[in-house]
């Protein structure tokens, strides 16, 4: 055989060995796929549904979301209409800038416009009404009594009036007046003056129309320590931070509440620092935070009872970490707060620290347990919390001072 005959029969039968391996591929991966294949005729009738959906905090959302549309990205479950403990969309109440939102008795929300300088209310129907025809130009802080017929007015230069929606009439007050809270019907005011002489600093009530003013307690060196709150029950004015570290290795320290005779009416033992706090309804009790050392100097929350605890066996640690300042009543035992997503080192001591947005929960303060109850659906802080009177509404500031309502019922 030649060469070239060998040559030939070699290059045949490497082509026949590899159509013989490309058909037992074919055999062994292709034909048993081709013939499972089933082709399926779509169910055309009504019985079918999609399934339900739980309730729950969305999944896929990127943070980017719009008051209008909810947020963009992966795709989510649909914003509702009302706190169901998922995400929620919110109602812009206002367009700018307001200061002061505040839920009047009657259940109406009453502001001031720094726009226009006026004072507003919006009612149940969603109307803006104008509490007054006079307008104040450049105010600074607004304090309003529990029905808003009352407001305190602090300008930029240090001057101070009381006005009178009603009656329609202007009281001014000492310019050295400042931490103003009203008695629970309105009708007396209690605030520290601080005058430049540390012998001419105390804390003072006066009747809403500016007289009968009373010296309550000399403040001497202490004034940047007291805080104003008067409690609903009428029964204490302020909280003295002046009780001094009680030794304790983790910072604890005595609050002493300050009756409205202006002596010490009890003393609250609390663990930390910067105390604040708001009343409950029926001023039978407060939340409060505090700078916690222990933990980064994050906020811890607490509920206490009104009379004081120099044992502070009597108060219960809440289940979220927020300040006080973005919590609200709406009874005596259940409250409303604006949670940050990712609270910073800090925090609790310094509120410009606290750059996430809020999630909403309720808290059964008697428990010390908390809800998701809303996401909102366009990222947001609360600031200045209130709840409507009828406990359907919740309505804040967000970060831009703008007036929101997240419909909790």
């Amino acid at each position: 055989m030649s060469e070239r005959t060998t040559f030939v029969l070699k290059i045949a039968g490497l082509i026949l060995a590899t159509i013989l391996i490309a058909l037992a591929l074919y055999m062994v991966f292709f034909r048993n796929a081709v013939s499972t294949i089933v082709t399926e005729t779509p169910d055309t009738g009504t019985s079918g549904t999609l399934p339900g959906s739980e309730t729950g905090a969305p999944t896929g959302t990127t943070g980017t979301g719009t008051s209008s549309g909810g947020t963009t990205g992966s795709p989510t479950l649909t914003p509702s209409n009302t706190a169901k403990g998922g995400e929620t969309f919110t109602t812009l109440l206002t367009n700018t800038a307001v200061k002061s939102p505040t839920v009047t008795a009657n259940g109406t929300i009453a502001y001031y416009d720094p726009a226009d300088g006026k004072f507003y209310t919006i009612g149940a129907d969603g109307k803006v009404v104008a509490m007054s025809n006079v307008s104040f130009p450049k105010a600074e802080t607004i304090t309003f009594d529990t029905a808003a017929t009352n407001a305190v007015i602090e300008f930029p230069d240090g001057s101070n009036v009381v006005y009178d929606f009603d009656a329609a009439k202007q009281v001014t007050l000492p310019s050295h007046w400042e931490d103003f809270s009203f008695s629970s019907d309105g009708s007396a005011i209690a605030a520290k003056s601080v005058g430049n002489s540390v012998s001419n600093r105390a804390l003072v009530v006066t009747n809403t129309d500016g007289t009968s003013t009373k010296v309550l307690a000399s403040l001497g060196e202490n004034d940047s320590k007291v805080s104003v709150s008067w409690s609903p029950n009428n029964t204490v004015l302020g909280f003295s931070a002046t009780g001094g570290n009680t030794g304790d290795a983790f910072g604890q320290q005595e609050i002493y509440l300050i009756g409205v005779d202006g002596e010490a009416a009890g003393a609250l033992i609390v663990d930390g620092s910067h105390f604040r706090n708001i009343w409950a309804p029926d001023g039978k009790h407060l939340l409060y935070s505090i700078s916690e050392p222990g933990n980064a100097y994050k906020p811890t929350l607490w509920y206490a009872d009104s009379r004081g605890d120099r044992k502070g066996d009597s108060r219960k640690k809440m289940s979220i970490v927020t300040v006080v300042e973005k919590c609200t009543f709406a009874s005596a035992t259940l409250a409303y707060c604006g949670v940050p997503r990712v609270m910073p080192a800090g925090g609790g001591s310094d509120l410009s620290l606290i750059t996430e947005p809020d999630d909403v929960y309720s808290i059964d303060v008697t428990t010390g347990n908390a809800r998701l109850v809303a996401i909102p659906a366009s990222d947001t802080k609360v600031f200045s919390p209130s709840v409507s009177s009828d406990g359907k509404n919740f309505f804040y500031a967000d970060e831009a001072g703008r007036l929101n309502v997240i419909r909790l019922k």
